[in-house]
């Protein structure tokens, strides 16, 4: 089964909107405690990935953590276990994505040269660009690559 591995801030978490609405810089974003906690998924996030276990990938969570912010870890760890708590096992904290995987996998991630990602060692999907640039791009994708026929 393959694995797909998915990026937390801005491709499940709506981090822009949270930062925008409290008119601050990413960095100030990382160290506010509790921040995480009062972020919303991003549109179609949460129905996404229960489409992708649906289809039978085996769905991760891989997130690059805030360097010493100590709190970001737990806060980041308590938005999953409420928004995808099937994902309470199958999160991954590290500050080098490019670690994970191998060449049957996938890695979603809207920040490519953050966290290693260029040395994943299988399919890097970029989320948030003309050819990704939401949930449901992305979740025809996988349709496409599950080899599954959408009837228009």
């Amino acid at each position: 089964m393959n694995r797909i591995f998915l990026d937390m801030d801005g491709v499940l978490v709506n981090f822009d909107e949270y930062k925008d609405v409290c008119g601050l810089s990413g960095d100030e974003v990382k160290k506010l405690q509790g921040a995480y906690l009062s972020m919303n998924p991003l549109q179609g996030a949460i129905s996404g990935v229960h489409s992708l276990i649906g289809m039978g990938f085996d769905v991760w969570v891989a997130t690059k953590p805030p360097t010493g912010i100590a709190w970001a870890y737990s806060d980041k760890a308590s938005w999953i276990f409420s928004y995808l708590p099937e994902l309470k096992r199958k999160l991954i904290i590290t500050p080098d994505k490019g670690l994970l995987g191998d060449e049957k996998d996938f890695l979603v991630d809207d920040r490519p040269h953050k966290a290693n990602c260029e040395k994943f060692r299988g399919t890097l999907v970029v989320f948030g660009t003309q050819i990704c640039p939401d949930w449901q791009a992305l979740i025809q994708y996988f349709k496409e690559v599950r080899g599954v026929r959408i009837y228009a």
